[in-house]
């Protein structure tokens, strides 16, 4: 017997003899060492090493084979062995072999020794023996050995280890140490989900540690185990602990959620909420979620919807508080005050709580320890009311509404409210004011909720007065709410209205001791003085007069409040409800900031125009004293135009509608400003409706230059309508002012438009007589903007006329001094024509060379008449040289163009070369 050896088992198999590891050689020969030694003492045959290393997959040289390996391991356990002397450890016997160790020298015969006694001790001494068996092990038994014994034996010694750690955790519990029993506790749970006993443990300890509601997530899991695998339910054990935790988790859990607001609809925002706050997958929540929005978008309904829908994921409970943030004339709660309220709530006495801010953090950071509860935060303030209530604990989270922005805040996710949509509109409305009165008016219930901007507040006001109603039609408070002088009026019941609520936002502003807030004030309340859809920080700089960061900043912080909305880059638009509050706001003397407003808008329109396409001749507008915004470039000027049109229009049409002189005479020169931009784009309508109001100013001022001008851009807005007798009454006009002013530009320039408008309406003869009069008179005064106009309106004569050879060297011509000159616009139109006249002449390859080119100018110049036009003389090119693919993707565009444009002159068109092309006609 070898007194030194110690093998180990529990883990890789390992032998040492005193201070020496032993070598114990490759891994069969290890399992031939391990069967033998959980068997110190005893004889073990021959036949049952070869069963245990082999199997019934043993080899024929298995005998041999085991010969080896003990001659191996005898080898290396006795080292300093004589060959001649007998083994004194590993020994021969009749039909096998002996390992001579005592049990007390292997680590497996210890542990199970040391577990059997610890049966028949009391609580203490079995636990301290449990604890030593438990410190034997490494790792998993036998490992990386091979063969059915080490197989066998590693699953044994694993039940073994297991049932001796359940014995373990029992004792613990009733030692009164459940902390010291959940230590890997969980874990064997989720390694072994089939062994009921560990659950059972598990969730006993989880609900003796005050922690109910993680036991009770416990026994659910334990539950699907066994369902799934087995097909069994809970022993009586497993369900008698779930059963307790169960009541202590529901004695314990605070449910402060408000009741839901009848008439909340679905929106789409509630399952990415839901999401947030409930991950699919079960993982863990997002720790804080700011649902932020303009004031009556809903916030705080969508919130306790979505709390109240949550609440088996959160199973310690929701705690609620109204942080009146933006309570008007109520002071917003501090975050001691909401600490206060939550840790008594959490069973703290009132006398216990804590007074110092960081102490009452602390304390309730380690009672949602280990809980999963969501606390609802409303009306928050800013970050700074609830920063401190927002380090939760992981399995917790905090789910808060505001007005103001939360992007700033770490760890938390932003989810802004968008307004509802008219369907969600009316579908709310129903529920307050029952789906059959709605139905009975569906036109009239939409109405409403588009008035109301898609606000539920509005939404749930207008529902409550037509309730103190119900004999009134939805269409009479329709009608009351069309007036925007009285709509804020008319949203208003009780003690809730949507302008109080707006003024909350307001006044936290104006009253701020924050330079940027009372500013963002500020600009709000001269906002209301422009009719316009959208706000750039420019426009916002000359209404306040700062510079332009300074309202910017004023700005940004008006979206960060959510009283302001990001439109596109750079650029702001208010919410209907927003922008007629902000009316309410204007201060009496701001007739000064209206001016500069115009007059930046009117400059700046200019310049672009002037910028964007230095050839055209500019209208003579009134004069005007700003500074206009720089651009880089004849396509930066072209965007600005295109993305401010509609608030340049919103502009011009409100101050030509005002009495003030001056106010009036900056909104035409608004629209003169507009009109090659318009005219470009075949917003005729638009341009009709400006130069109309814009004819009534100048006639009002009596001056013959701004009439003039006024007939000029009419005449235009109605040859591109096809009305052709008013566009040549308006171009008649023009050329008698033009006379009678004795201005040779402007008559020569009159006799153009008169036989452009004589073209359109099929009259060549007569365009062709004018064209030749415009050219004599432009090249014996040296206007060649005149001449290149006039060679293009009589080549297109002499194409009407079907003098195509005439017809092409006057075109020709046009567009050789077009291109000199760097004209893109007449270029563009002489090359259009010109593709044109060798379609007729049947030059296809020509005409795509020229039509290629102009549309490339078309678009750059945002032209979409010559666009379109360019377009259909394409699809008519490739047809005809066999490509139908490329002509129907052309005429594909044209199409959407016309749609977009109304372009009634090409429709015609159109119809005929998709006729052209599904007839195969080359």
């Amino acid at each position: 017997m070898a007194d030194g050896l110690y093998i180990r088992l529990l883990g890789p198999v390992v032998a040492q003899d005193g201070a020496r590891e032993v070598e114990l050689g490759p891994a069969r020969q290890q399992a031939v060492l391990a069967l033998l030694a959980s068997r110190a003492g005893e004889p073990v045959t021959m036949d049952a090493v070869i069963d245990g290393v082999w199997g019934e997959s043993a080899p024929r040289s298995a005998t041999q084979n085991v010969h080896t390996y003990v001659a191996g391991l005898r080898r290396a356990l006795e080292p300093d062995r004589s060959p001649r002397t007998p083994p004194s450890v590993l020994r021969g016997v009749r039909g096998g072999y002996l390992l001579d160790l005592d049990a007390s020298r292997v680590d497996s015969l210890i542990f199970g020794r040391r577990v059997e006694e610890a049966h028949d001790l009391p609580a203490p001494e079995a636990l301290e023996c449990l604890e030593r068996a438990m410190g034997l092990w490494r790792g998993s038994a036998l490992l990386g050995l091979p063969g059915p014994f080490a197989e066998a034996e590693s699953r044994r010694l694993e039940d073994l280890r297991l049932a001796a750690a359940e014995r373990r955790a029992g004792l613990l519990l009733d030692l009164g140490r459940p902390a010291d029993a959940l230590a890997g506790l969980e874990e064997l749970a989720r390694r072994h989900p089939l062994r009921e006993r560990l659950w059972e443990l598990l969730v006993r300890v989880l609900h003796r540690l005050g922690r109910p509601a993680e036991a009770v997530l416990a026994f659910e899991d334990a539950r699907r185990h066994l369902a799934e695998e087995l097909g069994v339910d809970p022993g009586n054990g497993l369900r008698e602990a779930f059963e307790q935790a169960q009541r202590a988790r529901d004695a314990r859990r605070p449910q402060q959620l408000p009741r839901e607001l009848l008439g909340f609809v679905g929106r789409e925002e509630v399952g990415r909420v839901c999401a947030l706050l409930a991950p699919p997958g079960g993982g863990p929540p997002a720790a804080v979620v700011a649902v932020t929005g303009v004031a009556g978008a809903g916030k705080s309904a969508l919130a306790v919807h979505v709390a109240r829908r949550l609440g088996d994921r959160f199973p310690d409970g929701r705690l609620f508080a109204n942080l009146r943030g933006a309570t008007p004339g109520m002071r917003a709660l501090r975050p001691l005050d909401v600490l206060g309220r939550f840790l008594r709530t959490l069973g703290v006495e009132a006398k216990d709580v804590p007074l110092d801010l960081d102490e009452a953090v602390a304390l309730w950071h380690s009672l949602l320890d280990c809980r999963r509860m969501l606390i609802v935060l409303d009306d928050a303030r800013d970050p700074a009311q609830v920063r401190p209530l927002l380090s939760v604990p992981v399995g917790n989270a905090v789910l808060l509404t505001s007005r103001e922005s939360f992007s700033c805040v770490e760890d938390c996710v932003q989810v802004g409210l968008a307004t509802l949509s008219p369907e969600q509109g009316v579908a709310m409305l129903g529920k307050i004011v029952g789906g059959e009165r709605c139905a009975a008016e569906p036109a009239a219930g939409r109405r409403l909720a588009e008035l109301c901007g898609g606000l539920p507040l509005a939404i749930r006001v207008a529902g409550a007065r037509l309730l103190d109603d119900p004999h009134s039609s939805i269409a009479r408070h329709v009608a009351q709410l069309e007036d925007e002088q009285s709509r804020l009026e008319e949203l208003q019941a009780g003690d809730v209205a949507v302008r109080t609520s707006l003024m909350g936002s307001w006044a936290a502003l104006a009253g701020s001791e924050h330079a940027r807030d009372r500013l963002a004030a500020d600009a709000l309340s001269v906002m209301g003085l422009l009719d316009v859809t959208e706000f750039t920080p420019q426009v916002v700089a000359a209404l306040l007069e700062v510079p332009v960061p300074s309202a910017q900043r004023a700005l940004a912080r008006l979206a960060s409040a959510h009283l302001a909305e990001h439109a596109r880059s750079g650029s702001y638009h208010l919410h209907d409800l927003v922008r007629l509050f902000a009316r309410e706001l204007v201060p009496p003397q701001s007739r000064a900031a209206l001016i500069r407003a115009l007059s930046h808008y009117a400059v700046t329109a200019r310049a672009a125009t002037a910028l964007r396409d230095p050839h055209r001749v500019q209208p003579v507008g009134p004069p005007v004293s700003a500074t206009a915004e720089p651009f880089a470039s004849r396509a930066a000027a072209s965007t600005w135009l295109a993305q401010e049109e509609s608030n340049l229009v919103g502009a011009a049409l409100q101050a030509m509608t005002e009495t003030d002189g001056e106010i009036a005479a900056l909104g035409v020169a608004i629209a003169f400003a507009l009109y090659w931009f318009q005219s470009d784009s075949c917003a005729a309508d638009t341009l009709w409706q400006l130069n109309e109001l814009a004819l009534a100013v100048s006639t009002r001022m009596g001056d013959d230059r701004l009439i003039l001008e006024c007939h000029n851009h009419l005449g235009a807005a109605a040859n591109n309508r096809h009305m052709i007798p008013e566009a040549l009454w308006h171009f008649q006009r023009q050329l008698y002012l033009a006379t009678r002013l004795q201005d040779r530009f402007c008559q020569q320039r009159a006799l153009g438009n008169i036989a452009a408008a004589q073209h359109t309406g099929g009259m060549y003869a007569e365009s062709l007589t004018n064209s030749l009069t415009q050219l004599a008179i432009a090249r014996q005064e040296g206007f060649a903007v005149g001449e290149r106009f006039a060679l293009f309106m009589a080549g297109s004569a002499f194409r009407g006329l079907e003098r195509l050879p005439e017809a092409r060297d006057l075109l020709v011509e046009a567009l050789r001094l077009a291109e000199e000159a760097g004209d893109d616009y007449q270029a563009m139109a002489s090359g259009t024509e010109l593709g044109e006249i060798h379609l007729e002449m049947g030059e296809a390859e020509a005409a795509l060379h020229h039509l290629r080119r102009n549309h490339e100018r078309a678009v750059a110049l945002n032209s979409k008449m010559r666009q379109t036009a360019c377009l259909l003389g394409l699809a008519t090119a490739y047809r005809r040289l066999g490509q139908p693919g490329r002509a129907a993707g052309c005429l594909s565009t044209a199409a959407a163009l016309i749609e977009e444009t109304d372009d009634r002159h090409h429709r015609d068109r159109l119809r005929r070369e998709e006729k052209a092309l599904l007839d195969g006609v080359g």
